[in-house]
């Protein structure tokens, strides 16, 4: 239930994101006119007395306003879009245009065209704050610098007689006219040259294959799913090679003919477009490369296509962006580019993440062909030629190896007794390791012995004198009927100076004696022979708690050493190690619980595993991932368990991932190269285009 739910989530998810992603792609087409004027703005509702005053003037000035004015573009359209007025402050530019034998003008803020009312166009200022709503066509200036088309309410309830207004503040190039001829769509040479850098096909190609990488390690009732969400972004990613863009993405382009002038809109006040060459009161907006040859034009009569926002796309009879594209197309490399950091990151990844570099290396291992082992000999293990990916079958008899936990004996503090397990396997043709033995073990255990038969006499069916048990019992008392053995096997244990100081102190004020050394001579000579020593039962169990733990370091340096030593095998062999933490021999589980034993059954548990998993029967099968040999001679082989079916597929989709990144990486960074070094050669040849079609070496500076 919880995996159908994932997966209806991914798949809502995924529609929520194609829809808005479609829908914004509608939107923008749809009300790119309109996008501008809404940036940066200030908004407000529109009022009921605006709203009858626009309704009269659409419904009343408008239709003889067509009558004298020949706009090309379309007029304001009842209703209103979304009653919102917006206020704006910005340069209005203008220009002149003829179409037949009338001349009207068009208005732009920026690269949208906004319809202006005769009755407002007096109050044009070089700098504008306008209120502008949007009707089902164009957008409709409302009031430009405090005068309003609600000043006008009386008339407009009229229809009035409107004559047209000739002291705009907007300035006039004199007589350069612009003379409409025609509006045509762009090329799809100049719409390629517009539109976008296929960003969106490198951002879809991106978002497939990293779905593709996070299918590799969802569980698997997701992995289908995902590897289809991936495909169709994949797939996605190559649809605009096919499809071709619809009329309503084409600009339109207007043709005018006009005398070119070395001047702008404004120009005498902005000195930085004082080049600016104007065409019937329009800056013109030329491509860089263009500036040494359009003044072979100026002041003549030329024919100029452009977009509403003053680029220009042809003029004369050479200069074409349309003709540079058909004969020199721009190559755009910046999804390549996209595409080349994407496979960097995604083979760094491989690399470096331990799962995926595991599939990585048995990808290669496969592609390169793997062979399939079986041996039951550690002579021919160590000597047969390996690789990794190839599929290792062993049985044999070795030893269950386990790193130490520490390699240095310097503190008993510094181990804690952890029993063999089976990670590893350590096999040669030698003879097993002997069962452990240790002196210091013997000594410690027959101190602990000693000292508990005398503390603990009825626990230890010690023999006594009935009386004198009595005696002693009543009196609360403990006593330790044969102290100088307690002497001699501490210092058995304790030979070293410097050792067991703690006890020896204890034993030495017990017995009244100058020193240890005092002690011990005593003891030896048989002078102490038959003392005993009567102690309360906090002294003894002091006395008890002393010895224990003096016993209990040395017993547990011991099994620490032993422990190390048994993961030392001798030089020569193999060993198989699991990278996956799992036993490579089935064995019984022992009972016993490390942390609740003393130092002494630990020991006897080692002597127990020691006995059992020193010398254990193995069969074990696995991927090789790993090949090393140590400073003994002793190969190190690395083992990976054989993959199931879903296991198997997840590593073939890793292994044709890798193929499909390493081919990305390769086909993009050539490409890159390539698109760049056209482009390089581009500029050059449109140069050298327009020098033979202007018959000029060198262009004119003017």
């Amino acid at each position: 239930m919880s995996s159908l739910v994932i997966i209806l989530a991914i798949f809502i998810i995924s529609l929520t994101i194609m829809a808005s992603f479609l829908t914004f792609r509608w939107r923008r087409s749809d009300n790119a006119r309109y996008m501008s004027l809404k940036t940066n703005t200030v908004s407000r509702k529109l009022s009921a007395v605006e709203f009858q005053v626009i309704e009269s003037y659409l419904k009343n000035i408008l239709p003889q306003t067509k009558l004298d004015r020949s706009y090309v573009s379309g007029y304001p359209i009842f209703p209103i879009r979304d009653n919102n007025v917006y206020t704006i402050s910005h340069t209005i530019t203008r220009f002149s245009a003829v179409s037949g034998e009338t001349q009207h003008w068009r208005y732009y803020l920026d690269e949208t065209e906004i319809y202006f009312p005769a009755l407002l166009e007096p109050f044009v200022n070089q700098r504008n704050t306008i209120d502008i709503v949007e009707t089902s066509s164009i957008p409709l200036v409302i009031a430009v610098n405090g005068h309003s088309l609600t000043d006008y309410q009386q008339d407009l309830l009229v229809t009035p007689s409107i004559k047209k207004a000739e002291h705009a503040s907007i300035q006039k190039n004199g007589n350069s006219n612009a003379n409409l001829l025609y509006l045509r769509k762009e090329t799809p040479e100049e719409y390629r040259l517009r539109h976008s850098t296929g960003i969106q096909e490198g951002v879809l190609m991106c978002v497939g294959l990293s779905l593709w990488f996070l299918a590799l390690f969802v569980p698997s009732p997701l992995l289908p799913w995902l590897m289809l969400v991936s495909v169709l972004f994949i797939l996605a990613s190559f649809w605009p090679f096919f499809r071709l863009p619809s009329a309503r993405n084409y600009l339109n382009i207007s043709c005018f003919s006009g005398i070119l002038k070395r001047w702008g809109v404004f120009s005498e006040f902005e000195p930085e477009n004082k080049k600016n060459i104007s065409l019937g009161g329009v800056d013109l907006i030329y491509p860089v490369h263009w500036e040494p040859y359009v003044a072979h034009e100026l002041d003549k009569n030329t024919d100029v296509e452009m977009y509403s926002n003053g680029h220009v796309v042809r003029q004369g009879q050479h200069l074409s962006l349309n003709e540079e594209e058909r004969l020199y197309p721009y190559q755009r490399y910046q999804k390549n580019q996209m595409l080349v950091v994407f496979s960097i990151l995604a083979m760094l990844i491989l690399y470096l993440y331990q799962p995926v570099s595991l599939s990585m290396r048995l990808s290669f291992a496969w592609l390169h062909g793997n062979n399939t082992t079986v041996i039951t000999d550690a002579g021919e293990l160590s000597n047969i030629p390996l690789r990794e990916g190839d599929v290792l079958r062993v049985k044999g008899t070795g030893m269950c190896y386990m790193p130490p936990k520490s390699g240095t004996l310097s503190s008993p503090d510094d181990f804690s007794f952890l029993p063999f397990d089976c990670l590893g396997i350590y096999w040669n043709n030698g003879s097993s390791l002997p069962i452990p033995e240790s002196e210091i073990i013997n000594k410690a255990s027959a101190l602990l012995t000693t000292v508990n038969e005398q503390l603990r006499p009825m626990e230890h069916a010690r023999k006594y004198n009935p009386g004198l048990n009595e005696v002693i019992t009543k009196s609360g008392m403990i006593l330790l009927d044969n102290f100088p053995q307690i002497i001699l096997k501490t210092n058995a244990l304790c030979f070293k100076e410097g050792d067991c100081n703690r006890l020896k102190n204890a034993l030495v004020n017990l017995s009244n004696a100058k020193s240890w050394d005092n002690l011990l001579s005593q003891a030896e000579k048989g002078k102490l022979n038959g003392t005993k020593v009567l102690l309360r039962s906090v002294s003894a169990d002091a006395l008890g708690k002393l010895v224990d733990s003096t016993a209990a370091s040395f017993v547990q340096q011991e099994t620490d050493r032993y422990s190390i030593l048994l993961n030392s095998p001798p030089p020569g062999g193999v060993l198989l190690i699991s990278d996956e933490n799992r036993p490579l021999v089935e064995y019984p589980i022992s009972s016993f619980v490390t942390y609740d034993s003393n130092a002494l059954q630990q020991w006897h548990e080692l002597l127990r595993q020691a006995g059992m998993l020193t010398h254990v029967p193995f069969e074990t099968k696995g991927i090789v991932t790993a090949l090393s040999e140590d400073a003994n001679g002793t190969r190190h082989i690395t083992l990976h368990s054989e993959p199931d079916s879903i296991t198997l597929i997840r590593y073939l989709g890793s292994c044709l991932f890798l193929a499909v990144i390493m081919a990305t990486l390769i086909v993009n960074g050539i490409l890159v190269i390539q698109k760049k070094q056209k482009n390089r050669q581009r500029l050059l040849r449109i140069k050298q285009h327009y020098d033979s079609c202007f018959n000029v070496k060198q262009p004119p500076m003017s």
